[in-house]
This record gives structure tokens, C-alpha cells and sequence, in this order.
């Protein structure tokens, strides 16, 4: 419970940090309408996105799955 909790955090902090100050600004400099306007968007409202990507991670069973090399 404890490892899902601090893990959420790390998702939503991850996730806001690279929409507001990575994804936002290069969409900006595209200079291209819907860019710009996507690009503002995320510098915006990132953190926001970022929380909801963690508690979705938390609520979602909070399992990350890598596929497994076959038994035999």
C-alpha cells in the first residue's frame, strides 16, 4: 500500500514536471496554432494532468507489468 502510494507520487510529479516545463515549451516554439495552443495548455495545467495520472496509477490497482520471459 505504502509502495503504491509513493509511487503515484512519483508518477504524478513526473508526469507534471515533463508536461509543464519539457512537452509545453517545445509545443510553444513550434509556432504553429494548435501547437501553441496545446503547448499552453500543458504549461497550465500540467500538474493538474500529472495528479490525475498519479491517482489514476493508485486507484487502478497500481501495478506496472513487464512481460516476463516464458517458463518452460
Amino acid at each position: 500500500m505504502i509502495t503504491r502510494i509513493v509511487l503515484a507520487v512519483v508518477i504524478a510529479v513526473v508526469v507534471g514536471i515533463l508536461l509543464t516545463s519539457l512537452l509545453g515549451p517545445i509545443l510553444n516554439d513550434l509556432k504553429v496554432p494548435i501547437a501553441e495552443t496545446v503547448g499552453s495548455f500543458f504549461k497550465q495545467w500540467g500538474f493538474v494532468i500529472g495528479l490525475l495520472a498519479g491517482l489514476w496509477y493508485f486507484f487502478s490497482g497500481g501495478s506496472i507489468s513487464f512481460p516476463s520471459k516464458p517458463t518452460q
